[in-house]
């Protein structure tokens, strides 16, 4: 019995040596990335991030060709951005499993566009609200729903 013990314990334990994944809130291959919560919102606030891919109810939404449409946040939850021609401002909160909750309205400058880039700005701000958990793979800010069917992906603006 004793060995039976023993033997669970070393397989145990040779598996979290050879697979820092599963130790760390990190991404593996295939995985979200690292989520974010409290406790390490600092990794994204403070960073302008610039969408790069659009999904909405499982759609790919194409993003109008040079256009801009950011991301940022602070430590303390503040939000801004530009929803491609408009600027807006709101609240999220983070909680400690890294659940978004919004606050209930953004508040948004009033300038109007082409048509198309009225619908993208239409898209992100509906897609954005939609959004239940941040992540960060790689160097890429991902903002998603629990079933994955709304994803917002971004990139670090280059200064």
């Amino acid at each position: 019995m004793k060995n039976t013990y023993f033997i669970a314990t070393i397989f145990v334990c040779s598996l979290l040596i050879a697979c820092p994944a599963i130790q760390s809130n990190s991404a593996g291959p295939g995985n979200d990335g690292k989520l974010i919560t409290p406790r390490n919102l600092n990794d994204i606030a403070g960073i302008e991030w610039n969408l790069m891919r659009m999904t909405k109810d499982h759609e790919a939404i194409a993003l109008v060709q040079n256009s801009k449409t950011t991301f940022a946040c602070d430590q303390d939850g503040k939000v801004t951005g530009k929803a491609t021609i408009n600027r807006y401002s709101g609240n999220l909160k983070l909680q400690d499993d890294g659940e978004i909750i919004w606050s209930k309205a953004f508040i948004m400058t009033r300038m109007a566009g082409p048509p198309e880039l009225m619908e993208q700005e239409q898209n992100f701000t509906r897609a954005l609200m939609q959004t239940t958990r941040m992540y960060l793979k790689d160097s890429h800010l991902v903002l998603k729903n629990q079933d994955s069917s709304t994803i917002l992906e971004f990139e670090p603006v280059d200064k």
